[in-house]
């Protein structure tokens, strides 16, 4: 595939999931009778030491705690490389995703589950996870910006950890009682797109 098709056709790819999984939602929701059974299962086994461990893994997908560590890690590209692009595109990929988690859950409005299960307060709507997707995308980012600092096989390894840690911050909203599971699968998929995508720009 030619260079220069690549990001127009990563984007229509983005935009074609992101709309199948909106319009799946708002359509009657066919997921809805798994995602209440895998709740009634987390539920069923839910104990005050794992919500504590699920908080501690759900707080470090929030936002304000990983927008300065894109940060550096772009800056310690560009004293390694003397590129400034992948940092700043970086953190402009990351908000912008951000930003459009946002504008979707708006625009499908999936209620939450029931109050009487959430673990934690929380607001806003369901779908997708907003931690979920911030955390699937920028894992992505930080994968890339550390092949650009590690040897290979050290970046391999990263970038597996991060996947990991993405895959545990979408299990522990559900854990906690205030996602469903759809809500989770959706924010992976458009978190690892997104990072995608990133990593084919900054190329």
């Amino acid at each position: 595939m030619r260079r220069h098709l690549t990001l127009p056709l990563t984007a229509l790819g983005l935009v074609a999931v992101v709309a199948a999984l909106a319009v799946a939602t708002r359509v009657g929701h066919p997921l809805a009778a798994l995602d209440r059974a895998v709740l009634d299962a987390v539920l069923a086994h839910r104990t005050g030491t794992g919500v504590r461990v699920a908080r501690t893994v759900t707080d470090t997908g929030a936002s304000p705690v990983l927008f300065p560590l894109v940060a550096a890690l772009g800056l310690a590209v560009r004293l390694r490389t003397g590129r400034w692009r992948p940092g700043l595109l970086a953190l402009a990929v990351a908000a912008l995703g951000v930003a459009a988690r946002l504008g979707l859950s708006l625009l499908v409005r999936e209620p939450r589950p029931a109050e009487v299960f959430r673990a934690v307060p929380v607001g806003g709507f369901s779908f997708p996870s907003g931690h979920t997707v911030t955390s699937a995308l920028i894992a992505g980012v930080l994968a890339y910006l550390l092949s650009r600092l590690l040897r290979p096989r050290w970046s391999r390894s990263a970038a597996v950890l991060l996947g990991i840690w993405a895959a545990a911050v979408g299990a522990s909203r559900v854990y906690l009682g205030v996602h469903h599971g759809s809500d989770i699968a959706a924010g992976l998929v458009l978190g690892a797109l997104t990072g995608g995508a990133y990593a084919l720009a900054v190329r």
